[in-house]
C-alpha cells in the first residue's frame, strides 16, 4: 500500500512509500520493462547496481513461454530471473494495439495468438489473474480493453465497458492477499468516458489505480488534458500509475499532476537507436560530430558507460551495429531515469520541485516531436474493427 510522505504546495506532486511484499519502493519511481522477465540487453544485476526500485514483466508472454509451471518451481518470477525487489506484472491488454498477437474480443475476453508456437487462446479475467497468482508478482493488473487513438465514440465506450466488467471479475478472483492488484481505467479521449471509468476504478477499491491507453500516438496535449480531468476523481490514498510513459519531461509533468509510478520500453528504444538522455537533454549519437569527441555522455552522470567510455567510442560502436554499443547506450539510460526520479522525490521534498521540473522540460521539449513514439495509428484501427467483426 502507499504511505505519502511529502507533497507539493505548488502542485499534485508528492512523494511516498509503496510497500509490497519483496520491499518497499520510494515514489515516484520509473519500472524498466522486462517483458518476457529479462530487461533488454542489461541482466537483473544490472538493474540492482543501477539501483532500480521496481520492474514490470508481462504475464500474457511468461503465460506462452516458459509457462507458469516452470515459473513456480522457481519460487516464482522473483526466483526465476533472481531479481528480488518489487516485480509488476500487466495484463496484455496494450498487446490489443499489436496486430501479431491480437484475434478479436468477446464478452468473456481477449483472443490473442501466441507468438511463439502460433496458438489461439481467449484470454478471460480469470486467467489472467490465476497466471499473475501463479507468477507472484507483487503488483497485478487486471484484464483491459486498450482502445487505439481514434476510436469512435461508441467503440470507445464498449471497450471501456468489457474493461469494466472484466476488472469486476477479476477482482472476484483475486486470493492472494500479498499481492496488489490495481484497475485500468480506460475510456480513450473522451472526457465523459475516462471521468466515468477513474469512479468506476475508484469505487472498486483496488489497491492502486493505473491510466492505460494514453501516450499512443496521439498529440501529447490530448493525453495530457485526459489526465487532468481524471485525477480530481482519483482516490488521494491509493497509487496512481500511468502505462507506457518514458519520457524524462512527460514524467515530471504527470508527477506534477500527482502520478506516483511509470514504465515504458522508451528509454531502451531510444538508447537502441543511439539518442541518449543527459540533463541536457536529448543527444543522439550518430551524429559525425562525436567521431572525435572523446567527452563522456554526460559529464555530470556516474554511470558505468560515462566513467569508462567516450562519445567518440558509442558513435563507433553505434555505427558498427556492435553488441557492446547497444548494452551500453542502455545502462546509460536506464542508469539516467533512475537518477531522475531520485532528483524529483529530492525536489518534491526540499520544495523545488517547479524549478527542477520547469528545467527538465525545457531541456527535453525542443528537440522532442509532439506526437509519442506509438504510429500507424489508423492502421491499427483498421486492424481492431476487422477482428473484432471476426470476433
Amino acid at each position: 500500500m502507499l504511505e505519502i510522505k511529502y507533497s507539493d504546495r505548488k502542485t499534485k506532486a508528492r512523494t511516498g512509500i509503496l510497500h509490497t511484499s519483496h520491499g518497499d519502493a520510494l515514489t515516484p519511481f520509473f519500472m524498466p520493462v522486462a517483458t518476457k522477465a529479462a530487461p533488454r540487453y542489461l541482466s537483473p544485476h544490472d538493474l540492482k547496481e543501477i539501483k532500480v526500485q521496481a520492474i514490470i514483466a508481462n504475464a500474457l508472454l511468461l503465460s506462452f513461454a516458459p509457462g507458469t509451471d516452470v515459473v513456480k518451481k522457481a519460487g516464482g518470477i522473483h526466483g526465476f530471473m533472481n531479481f528480488n525487489r518489487p516485480i509488476f506484472t500487466d495484463c496484455g491488454g496494450f498487446q490489443i494495439l499489436r496486430q501479431s498477437f491480437f484475434r478479436g474480443t468477446t464478452e468473456d475476453g481477449i483472443k490473442f495468438r501466441s507468438p511463439f508456437d502460433g496458438r489461439n487462446i481467449l484470454m478471460t479475467p480469470e486467467m489472467i489473474i490465476k497466471i499473475q497468482q501463479e507468477l507472484s508478482s507483487d503488483a497485478a493488473m487486471c484484464l483491459d480493453y486498450c482502445p487505439p487513438y481514434g476510436m469512435s465514440k461508441e467503440e470507445t465506450e464498449d471497450s471501456m465497458l468489457k474493461t469494466h466488467a472484466w476488472a469486476e471479475r477479476c477482482k472476484k478472483a483475486h486470493t492472494k492477499r500479498s499481492q496488489l492488484l490495481f484497475g485500468i481505467a480506460q475510456g480513450g479521449f473522451y472526457r465523459k468516458l475516462r471521468i466515468e471509468s477513474m469512479k468506476f476504478m475508484r469505487d472498486m477499491d483496488f489497491d492502486g489505480i493505473s491510466l492505460g491507453g494514453l501516450f499512443i500516438g496521439e498529440p501529447k496535449r490530448d493525453s495530457y488534458s485526459m489526465i487532468k480531468s481524471v485525477m480530481r476523481y482519483a482516490p488521494e490514498d491509493k497509487p496512481k500509475y500511468i502505462m507506457g510513459l518514458g519520457s524524462p519531461e512527460d514524467i515530471v509533468k504527470s508527477v506534477s499532476m500527482g502520478v506516483d509510478f511509470f514504465d515504458s520500453i522508451f528509454p531502451v528504444e531510444n538508447a537502441r537507436h543511439g539518442t541518449m538522455f543527459t540533463w541536457h537533454g536529448k543527444l543522439k549519437l550518430d551524429s559525425k560530430i562525436y567521431r572525435d569527441d572523446f567527452s563522456p555522455i554526460d559529464s555530470e552522470c556516474k554511470c558505468f558507460t560515462c566513467t569508462h567510455y567516450s562519445r567518440a567510442y558509442l558513435h563507433h560502436l553505434l555505427k558498427t551495429q556492435e553488441q557492446l554499443g547497444f548494452r551500453l547506450r542502455i545502462y546509460h539510460n536506464i542508469y539516467f531515469m533512475q537518477r531522475l526520479m531520485d532528483k524529483t522525490r529530492y525536489s518534491i521534498e526540499d520544495k523545488t520541485f517547479s524549478k527542477f521540473s520547469k528545467k527538465i522540460i525545457s531541456a527535453y521539449a525542443k528537440k522532442d516531436p509532439e506526437k509519442s513514439t506509438e504510429s500507424n495509428v489508423s492502421e491499427r484501427i483498421t486492424v481492431i474493427k476487422r477482428k473484432e467483426k471476426q470476433g
